[in-house]
């Protein structure tokens, strides 16, 4: 599929944000959720920074082209940095007061950025922000888990897209953007003032990207920051098929065990006690299964 020229451009003044988002194959991922950000972002408002982090021919070769149609910062490397290394590569570039690491298999909808920003900005403490989302841990709505206990993928009803769910969740929302212990890195808005004072993802102690934003987030709330959910946002999540479902449960079991040695074994179960008890979407996600009660998707 050949790029159609897009609204983004090289230029940096103006700009309220960084949209950096890392690639390493899953082309398909990344044409939808490029394709995506184009669509439901308001042109003049962003720069997107694209890191081909060592993906195949066919990828690569489309997204220089993709760059090159869209005006996109492309960075590249031959061979495979790893997630954390490719997304500190963005950061890097980025000058925005405002910069969103955003996963290659997301589907950003209409407003996302402009929501995310006012949950940003209603507060200078708030220093790290993110949406809600199908499937994103405690940002998942309608469910947190699933029937096994495992995290809930909230798979769309028949013939309802994401743009609809968004729709339906910013309908639903009385934005009161709740603080929260961890906020999930699929989609991780962070303010200029965060990377000024703590520096860039911990790409020694969480190489794979896994483990990495709660890293982040413990260091943000360490210097002040707080951390908070633009409850009326939302963001698909597809889950990237750059990695299986077994070597991601690989990874986050290695990421758990390095966020351990960092900060200690008890302290990081306090910080896991604690968002258990995060009731902050409690009333839109009752609100959001009513809604969908009659629609084919199953209940939490």
């Amino acid at each position: 599929m050949k790029p159609e020229p897009g609204p983004n451009d090289r230029g940096e003044e103006g700009k309220r944000a960084d949209i950096v988002v890392c690639v390493h194959n899953a082309l398909d991922d990344a044409q939808r959720c490029l394709e995506s950000v184009l669509d439901r972002s308001s042109p003049g408002t962003y720069r997107l920074i694209v890191v081909n982090d060592g993906s195949d021919d066919a990828t690569t070769q489309w997204l220089r082209a993709f760059a090159d149609a869209n005006g996109a910062l492309l960075l590249e490397s031959s061979t495979a940095e790893r997630y954390t290394r490719a997304a500190n590569r963005g950061l890097r570039a980025s000058t925005a007061p405002f910069v969103v690491l955003l996963n290659s298999d997301t589907i950003v909808t209409t407003s996302w950025l402009e929501r995310l920003l006012a949950c940003a900005e209603s507060d200078p403490a708030i220093g790290i922000v993110g949406p809600l989302s199908n499937a994103a841990s405690y940002q998942s709505v309608p469910c947190v888990r699933d029937e096994q206990g495992d995290w809930s993928v909230n798979p769309l009803p028949e013939g309802v897209t994401p743009e609809d769910m968004a729709g339906l969740v910013a309908r639903l929302a009385k934005p009161e953007y709740p603080r929260i212990p961890f906020v999930n890195g699929f989609c991780f808005g962070i303010k200029r003032a965060v990377i000024d004072a703590i520096g860039y993802l911990d790409e020694d102690a969480f190489p794979n990207g896994y483990g990495e934003e709660n890293d982040y987030c413990l260091r943000a709330a360490q210097a002040g920051f707080a951390l908070a959910i633009a409850d009326d946002a939302y963001v698909f999540h597809a889950k990237s098929k750059s990695y299986s479902h077994e070597i991601r449960q690989t990874l986050s079991i290695e990421g758990a065990e390095a966020l351990a040695r960092k900060y200690g074994k008890w302290h990081m179960r306090g910080k896991y006690r604690a968002i258990n008890k995060f009731r902050g979407l409690d009333s839109l996600r009752a609100s959001l299964t009513a809604a969908l009660k009659d629609s084919s998707r199953p209940g939490c």
